[in-house]
C-alpha cells in the first residue's frame, strides 16, 4: 500500500488535514525498507502528518512541519535551559539536533533539569538528553556532543546548524558562543535565568548587539550560584524556542534587537528595546 492509500482526514478548528496512523506508519517502512526518519520524511512530503506531529495542526501547516523536519539547531548547555528547550524542540519536530555540554547531572539539578532523574545522575548531560530524545522520536538525528564547547571545536559543529540556543550559564561562556556564532553567520538565540527572573534575546550575525547590552562590564555569576526555579527555566526556555521556531520558518522575530524580560514575581513579561 502507498501512504495516500493509508492516509485518513481529521478535522480541527474548521480546517481538513491528512493523517497516518503511527502503527500504520512503522508498517509501511517496514514493508518498503524505510527508517523511521525516511518514512516520516516521505509522509510530510506527501502532505500527510505523521501522527506523532499530528497536534501540530493547525499552528504547523503539513509544508511547515516538513520544513521544521529538514531544520537544524545546536544547544549549547543541557541543564535546566538546555534540556528543556532540547526536549521542545524534538516535540514540535525540529529534525536535527546537536547538543552540548560537558557537565554530569548532579543531586542539585534535581529542582530544575527535566532530564535529572535519580537514574540519570552522574552521566553525561549531553548522552543522556540525546539518548532521552532518540528514544522519544526515532525519526529525528539526534548528535551528543559529550564535552564543553570552546573556540577551536566549535568551529566544527556551528557550520552544519541554522539557529544556536544560548543555554548557558556564565558570561565568558556566552561571550565566546556569540563570537563564534557570527564568525559562522548562525543566529544566537540568548537566553538567561536566575531565580524568578528570565531573559531572552536574539542576535543575528550583522547585529552590532553584543553581551555589554545585557551585563555590566566586568560582570559574571557570583561566586555560589543563584537559585533557579524549574518554572522560570521552563518559561525562558518555551520563550527562546518559540522565537527559534519563527526563525526556522522565516516567519517576523519577536526579539530580534529587543530584550524579553519576564519577572515570577509580578507575572509581567517586558520588552525593551536594545537599540
Amino acid at each position: 500500500m502507498d501512504l495516500d492509500s493509508l492516509a485518513i482526514t481529521g478535522q480541527r478548528g474548521g480546517q481538513a488535514f491528512r493523517l497516518i496512523k503511527d502503527a500504520d506508519l512503522r508498517q509501511w517502512a517496514q514493508d518498503t525498507g524505510q527508517t523511521a526518519r525516511q518514512a516520516v520524511e516521505a509522509a510530510l512530503t506527501a502532505g500527510v502528518f505523521p501522527e506523532c506531529f499530528e497536534r501540530n495542526f493547525p499552528a504547523l501547516t503539513v509544508a511547515e512541519q516538513l520544513r521544521l523536519f529538514h531544520s537544524s539547531a545546536l544547544v549549547v548547555g543541557l541543564g535546566g535551559l538546555g534540556g528543556c528547550q532540547a526536549q521542545l524542540l524534538a516535540r514540535v519536530g525540529v529534525g536535527r539536533l546537536l547538543l552540548a555540554d560537558g557537565d554530569v547531572f548532579n543531586p542539585a539539578n534535581l529542582n530544575r533539569q527535566f532530564l535529572a532523574t535519580p537514574q540519570t545522575l552522574g552521566q553525561n548531560k549531553a548522552l543522556a538528553t540525546a539518548q532521552y530524545l532518540q528514544d522519544l522520536n526515532p525519526a529525528l538525528s539526534v548528535e551528543p556532543i559529550a564535552r564543553f564547547l570552546d573556540q577551536e571545536n566549535i568551529r566544527t559543529f556551528l557550520p552544519r546548524v541554522q539557529v544556536v540556543l544560548d543555554a548557558l550559564d556564565s558570561i565568558p561562556a556566552r561571550q565566546m558562543l556569540l563570537a563564534s556564532a557570527r564568525e559562522a553567520r548562525v543566529p544566537l538565540i540568548h537566553g538567561a535565568v536566575s531565580a524568578k527572573f528570565g531573559q531572552v534575546a536574539t542576535i543575528l550575525p550583522d547585529d552590532v548587539l553584543d553581551f555589554s547590552h545585557f551585563y555590566p562590564q566586568g560582570a559574571d555569576l557570583p561566586e555560589t550560584p543563584p537559585g533557579i526555579l524549574a518554572s522560570t527555566v521552563t518559561l525562558t526556555a518555551s520563550l527562546q524556542v518559540q522565537e527559534a521556531l519563527r526563525l526556522l520558518l522565516g516567519h517576523p522575530l519577536a526579539y530580534h534587537r529587543r530584550l524579553a524580560h519576564c519577572d515570577g514575581d509580578t507575572g509581567m513579561l517586558e520588552i525593551l528595546s536594545l537599540e
